[in-house]
Protein backbone atom coordinates (compact mmCIF):
# COMPACT_ATOMS: atom_id res chain seq x y z
CA UNK A 1 0.00 0.00 0.00
CA UNK A 2 0.99 3.59 -1.08
CA UNK A 3 1.10 5.76 1.85
CA UNK A 4 -1.57 8.50 1.71
CA UNK A 5 -0.87 11.89 0.48
CA UNK A 6 -3.00 14.91 0.45
CA UNK A 7 -2.91 18.14 -1.40
CA UNK A 8 -4.04 21.83 0.15
CA UNK A 9 -4.68 24.92 -1.50
CA UNK A 10 -5.19 28.44 0.14
CA UNK A 11 -7.42 30.32 -1.91
CA UNK A 12 -8.31 34.48 -2.29
CA UNK A 13 -11.14 36.35 -3.53
CA UNK A 14 -9.65 39.22 -4.83
CA UNK A 15 -12.18 41.81 -5.74
CA UNK A 16 -15.70 42.33 -5.08
CA UNK A 17 -16.23 44.88 -8.10
CA UNK A 18 -14.93 45.01 -11.51
CA UNK A 19 -11.16 45.83 -12.10
CA UNK A 20 -9.52 48.33 -14.08
CA UNK A 21 -7.40 46.77 -17.05
CA UNK A 22 -4.64 48.31 -15.03
CA UNK A 23 -5.48 46.59 -11.75
CA UNK A 24 -5.62 43.38 -14.00
CA UNK A 25 -2.23 43.69 -15.25
CA UNK A 26 -0.97 44.82 -11.66
CA UNK A 27 -2.30 41.39 -10.27
CA UNK A 28 -0.73 39.50 -13.36
CA UNK A 29 2.91 40.90 -12.46
CA UNK A 30 1.93 39.74 -8.77
CA UNK A 31 1.54 36.26 -9.63
CA UNK A 32 4.32 36.33 -11.92
CA UNK A 33 6.29 37.62 -9.10
CA UNK A 34 4.82 35.54 -6.50
CA UNK A 35 4.70 31.86 -8.83
CA UNK A 36 5.32 32.73 -12.74
CA UNK A 37 8.74 31.04 -12.81
CA UNK A 38 10.83 28.29 -10.80
CA UNK A 39 12.41 30.92 -9.24
CA UNK A 40 9.38 32.92 -7.93
CA UNK A 41 9.57 33.61 -4.53
CA UNK A 42 6.39 31.53 -3.52
CA UNK A 43 6.93 29.08 -5.99
CA UNK A 44 10.53 28.45 -4.62
CA UNK A 45 9.99 28.35 -1.11
CA UNK A 46 7.08 25.98 -1.34
CA UNK A 47 9.09 23.51 -3.44
CA UNK A 48 12.51 24.30 -1.11
CA UNK A 49 10.35 23.53 1.95
CA UNK A 50 10.33 19.78 1.26
CA UNK A 51 6.64 19.76 2.53
CA UNK A 52 4.77 18.36 -0.88
CA UNK A 53 5.62 17.18 -4.29
CA UNK A 54 4.67 19.83 -6.31
CA UNK A 55 2.85 23.47 -6.44
CA UNK A 56 -0.48 23.52 -7.32
CA UNK A 57 -3.15 25.82 -7.29
CA UNK A 58 -2.90 27.61 -10.65
CA UNK A 59 -2.16 30.98 -8.98
CA UNK A 60 -4.02 34.10 -10.41
CA UNK A 61 -7.56 33.15 -12.10
CA UNK A 62 -9.30 36.43 -13.40
CA UNK A 63 -11.53 34.94 -16.55
CA UNK A 64 -14.49 36.17 -14.33
CA UNK A 65 -15.70 39.10 -12.73
CA UNK A 66 -14.42 38.15 -9.38
CA UNK A 67 -10.66 37.38 -9.54
CA UNK A 68 -9.17 34.62 -7.24
CA UNK A 69 -5.81 33.45 -5.98
CA UNK A 70 -4.88 29.78 -5.60
CA UNK A 71 -2.12 28.09 -4.53
CA UNK A 72 -0.45 25.39 -2.59
CA UNK A 73 0.98 21.92 -2.72
CA UNK A 74 0.02 18.44 -3.57
CA UNK A 75 1.88 14.96 -2.34
CA UNK A 76 2.06 16.00 1.48
CA UNK A 77 2.12 13.55 4.30
CA UNK A 78 -0.78 13.85 6.59
CA UNK A 79 1.06 14.91 9.69
CA UNK A 80 2.47 18.22 7.41
CA UNK A 81 -0.57 19.72 6.11
CA UNK A 82 -0.92 22.30 8.57
CA UNK A 83 2.81 23.33 7.92
CA UNK A 84 2.20 24.15 4.57
CA UNK A 85 -0.58 26.48 4.79
CA UNK A 86 1.66 28.00 7.71
CA UNK A 87 4.85 28.00 5.43
CA UNK A 88 2.21 30.00 2.55
CA UNK A 89 1.08 32.10 4.78
CA UNK A 90 4.39 33.38 6.50
CA UNK A 91 5.75 33.56 3.08
CA UNK A 92 3.59 36.34 1.70
CA UNK A 93 3.66 38.49 5.17
CA UNK A 94 7.82 38.11 4.01
CA UNK A 95 6.84 39.35 0.79
CA UNK A 96 4.72 41.89 1.61
CA UNK A 97 7.06 43.34 4.89
CA UNK A 98 9.83 42.83 1.96
CA UNK A 99 8.87 43.42 -1.49
CA UNK A 100 10.31 42.94 -4.48
CA UNK A 101 13.58 43.95 -5.63
CA UNK A 102 13.29 46.72 -8.81
CA UNK A 103 15.13 44.17 -11.35
CA UNK A 104 12.86 41.22 -10.57
CA UNK A 105 9.68 43.54 -10.88
CA UNK A 106 10.96 44.80 -14.33
CA UNK A 107 11.52 41.24 -15.20
CA UNK A 108 8.13 40.77 -14.75
CA UNK A 109 6.41 43.38 -16.55
CA UNK A 110 8.98 42.69 -18.88
CA UNK A 111 7.51 39.05 -19.75
CA UNK A 112 4.07 40.27 -19.24
CA UNK A 113 4.64 42.91 -21.70
CA UNK A 114 6.13 40.31 -24.21
CA UNK A 115 3.44 37.80 -23.74
CA UNK A 116 0.71 40.65 -24.42
CA UNK A 117 2.65 41.82 -27.65
CA UNK A 118 3.33 38.71 -29.04
CA UNK A 119 -0.22 37.58 -28.47
CA UNK A 120 1.40 33.56 -29.33
CA UNK A 121 -1.54 31.62 -29.18
CA UNK A 122 0.24 28.08 -30.50
CA UNK A 123 -1.68 25.97 -31.89
CA UNK A 124 -5.09 27.48 -30.53
CA UNK A 125 -7.11 29.72 -33.03
CA UNK A 126 -6.16 33.23 -32.83
CA UNK A 127 -9.34 34.93 -33.64
CA UNK A 128 -11.25 32.59 -30.45
CA UNK A 129 -8.40 33.73 -28.79
CA UNK A 130 -9.25 37.60 -29.09
CA UNK A 131 -12.77 36.71 -28.70
CA UNK A 132 -12.27 35.21 -25.69
CA UNK A 133 -10.45 37.86 -23.91
CA UNK A 134 -13.26 40.18 -24.77
CA UNK A 135 -15.95 37.78 -23.39
CA UNK A 136 -14.82 38.42 -19.92
CA UNK A 137 -15.43 42.25 -20.21
CA UNK A 138 -18.46 41.47 -22.62
CA UNK A 139 -20.64 39.10 -20.42
CA UNK A 140 -20.28 41.78 -17.42
CA UNK A 141 -21.86 44.58 -19.72
CA UNK A 142 -18.29 46.26 -19.98
CA UNK A 143 -16.91 46.99 -23.61
CA UNK A 144 -15.88 44.05 -25.19
CA UNK A 145 -12.99 46.07 -26.94
CA UNK A 146 -11.65 47.02 -23.43
CA UNK A 147 -10.87 43.24 -22.81
CA UNK A 148 -7.81 43.26 -25.44
CA UNK A 149 -6.95 46.64 -25.09
CA UNK A 150 -3.63 46.86 -22.66
CA UNK A 151 -1.13 49.47 -24.08
CA UNK A 152 -2.53 52.66 -21.83
CA UNK A 153 -3.15 50.84 -19.29
CA UNK A 154 0.42 49.16 -19.06
CA UNK A 155 2.19 52.30 -19.18
CA UNK A 156 0.42 53.82 -16.64
CA UNK A 157 1.31 51.58 -14.29
CA UNK A 158 5.00 51.31 -15.57
CA UNK A 159 4.74 54.94 -14.61
CA UNK A 160 3.59 54.27 -11.28
CA UNK A 161 6.06 51.62 -10.48
CA UNK A 162 8.86 53.80 -11.52
CA UNK A 163 7.57 56.91 -9.58
CA UNK A 164 6.83 54.61 -6.57
CA UNK A 165 3.26 54.96 -5.87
Amino acid sequence: DAPKKHMLTVNWLLNDRPLSMKEELALDVLDHLLLGTASSVLHKKLIESGLGESVCGGGLSGELLQSTFSVGLKGIKPEKVDEVEHLILETLNEIADQGFSNEAVAASINTIEFHLREFNTGSFPRGLSIMLGMLRRWIYDGKPSHGIQFEESLNMLKEELTEGT
